[in-house]
This record gives structure tokens, sequence and C-alpha cells, in this order.
């Protein structure tokens, strides 16, 4: 940040912020750099959870509905001829991309992230990060399936928000990279703007500020599908002050 703040700034963060042991905060900015492991709690996705959506008594109908061969235009107004009548604002039903009525939903998990409590910044509270990227993601994926084997998952993303966001489609939301679950160990890059989203997160470093993985479940009919996946993200972040 040296070199870069006018001296209007200056001017103002020398007045609003007091002096701690005959040091500003602004004495303390520029001229340094650490490193530390940013590693959250393990994310889960479990068809036992209440986030997953059970389908409908009767099954998800099977039902095309879309193309020449389709016998519905909306999988919400099925025929009691083809199918049981199914209640859409209890069971999601839409036409998915094979073309067949599915149940769909995303399922998010979300961790808490406080950089107050990484051993590197505890004792500087004072810092003011400059900048703060994130090495390559370490991916480990744990099975625990049951039934169907993989999950009906179409995508898994992670994401980043403000504290108290729960959702990944939620305002404040920021997509950061996919994540291959389908493999026990894989690494992720974060793209530039990935990056920069993130950085505006780790640089404010006493704020903290939630992680949220969130899957697209797209369930046809046949089996209910049944299992678990944990994911543990680990990666470690190059900061300068």
């Amino acid at each position: 940040m040296r070199g870069t703040v006018g001296p209007l700034w200056v001017a103002w963060l020398a007045a609003a912020v007091p002096a701690a042991g005959g040091c500003s905060l602004f004495d303390q900015v520029g001229g340094g750099a650490l490193s530390f492991d940013l590693t959250p709690a393990p994310f889960g996705i479990s068809t036992t959870d209440s986030r997953w959506w059970q389908p409908p008594p009767t099954g998800v109908p099977q039902v095309v509905c879309r193309g020449p061969a389709a016998l519905v235009a909306d999988c919400c107004q099925l025929s009691p001829i083809i199918d049981p009548v199914v209640d859409c604002q209890e069971y999601p039903l839409s036409c998915d991309d094979h073309d067949r009525c599915a149940l769909a939903f995303d399922y998010d998990d979300t961790n808490e992230i406080d950089l107050r409590n990484v051993p590197a910044l505890q004792d500087e509270r004072h810092w003011v990060l400059a900048q703060a990227t994130i090495d390559p993601l370490e991916i480990r994926v744990s099975k625990a399936d049951a039934g169907i084997d993989p999950l009906p998952l179409r995508a898994v993303g992670l994401y980043v928000a403000p504290r108290g966001v729960v959702s990944a489609h939620a305002a404040g939301a920021m997509f950061l990279a996919s994540i291959p679950w389908q493999s026990d160990d894989s690494q992720v890059t974060l793209a530039a703007e990935a990056q920069v989203a993130l950085s505006t997160y780790l640089t404010d470093f006493n704020t903290p500020f939630d992680l949220i993985l969130s899957g697209q479940v797209v369930e046809e009919s046949g089996p209910v599908p049944t299992g678990e996946l944990t994911i543990k993200l680990k990666g470690r972040v190059q900061a300068s002050y």
C-alpha cells in the first residue's frame, strides 16, 4: 500500500486512529509479508440431512418433458393418467437437461472463517493487509455411500460471502471455483476474479466471513439415492502488509 496512499487519506488516518504503544495504525502499514493456512471445517452433503429434499412418496415421475417424445410440457402439471399429481410446492420438479422430469434443488453447507484465530495474525490486530492471495486449494473428498454412487450431483461450487449468508444464491455471495467432487484428491487454482473476491475478505482479517459449498442436485426417476460426501479444503494464504 505504500506509495499509493494520498495525503488527505494519510491525514485522516493519522487523526482517526489513536496511537497504540507509540505507533499508529499507519505506522504499521507496509514493508512485510507473511503466510498462513486457511483451513475451514469440513463441508458435508448427506441424503439424511434436512437440507436434502426427499422425493415424492410415489417417486420422481418417469416422464419425458421436452422434445418430440415429450408427454408433458410442465412437470408440475402432470396428467393423472400419466403419473400421480405431484405438489410442486413441496417437491420442486422441473425438466432437466436430459429432457426428463427431475427433483432439482441446491444443497448448501457453510463454514465461518475467522482469521482472528490464525496464530500468525492474533498478535497483529493493528496491521492492515495490503493484499492477500491463496495458493491452489487442496481438495480431499471422502465418501460414505450406502446406495447410489455417485450421488445425483450435477455440479459443486465454492462461494465466499459476508458472515451470516448461508446460500450461494443470496445477495453478496460470490463464486470462487468449481469443486471436483468425484475424485478423492485434487487441486483447484482460483481464477483472477475469484482471487480478487476472496482477497476482499482476507485483507480485512478482523471481520469473519463465510465460505459456502453449494451442490446442484438433480434426481431423476429410479432408486432413491442414499449416501454422503465430506469435502475438506486446504489452502495457504500469501499476504503482504
